[in-house]
């Protein structure tokens, strides 16, 4: 009898801690959203260097929905977006001309996620995502004034960030996103480089 009762204990004690030392729930859906800053890394080839002057910093949102499936793994759906373009003005190296360029980039993905568990409300993750990449550049120049060009490709991206747990069904996120190239080389080809924050709110936690 005492055996039994120590061995109900146990599970019982095993499966609360499971159940506490992550910041959500297993078997949770959940809506996230995020915004930061974002960093084109240089991808101004067709512009001669020294380039006169040059934006590429930007504020970026994110939203989607996951699902946790147990304490380590996870997945999400999500897509984001640059609110302004990034800027740059100098001379084109096919012609000579001086020129303005913008650019602004965005994303659909899906990613697995998976959690390491640091204590009962804080925990690292890493997100490994496959999607398109979406890219529209302008370039506007004597010769050709207004030149449009869009471009899309399949890239990943590959997120680490931190969670706390703020309460049963919020849970307060800090994460650095990194891309494949966006564009391409004729009307700014680059990685980009995110810092966000943001929140995870659980869908069908009932805490």
């Amino acid at each position: 009898m005492k055996k039994s009762l120590l061995l109900t204990t146990l599970i019982f004690l095993t499966s609360s801690i499971e159940l506490i030392a992550q910041a959500l729930p297993n078997k949770t859906f959940y809506a996230h959203a995020s915004a930061g800053l974002a960093r084109s890394e240089d991808g101004l080839k067709f512009m001669v260097k020294p380039i006169e002057s040059a934006s590429q910093w930007t504020p970026q949102v994110n939203v989607g929905i996951g699902y946790r499936f147990n304490r380590y793994l996870g997945i999400e759906t999500h897509a984001a977006t640059m609110l302004t373009s990034l800027k740059a003005s100098g001379t084109l190296v096919l012609n000579n001309e001086k020129a303005e360029v913008t650019a602004r980039h965005s994303n659909v993905m899906i990613s697995p996620k998976f959690f390491l568990p640091l204590g009962d409300k804080s925990e690292l993750f890493l997100r490994t995502g496959l999607g398109f990449l979406l890219s529209e550049s302008k370039i506007n120049s004597p010769s050709n004034p207004d030149f449009k060009k869009s471009t899309s490709n399949i890239g990943y991206m590959v997120s680490l960030g931190y969670a706390q747990k703020l309460t049963d069904k919020v849970v307060f996120t800090l994460q650095f996103d990194f891309s494949d190239p966006y564009g391409s080389e004729d009307v700014w080809e680059g990685d980009l480089g995110v810092l966000n924050a943001g929140i995870k709110y659980s869908l069908n936690n009932k805490k």
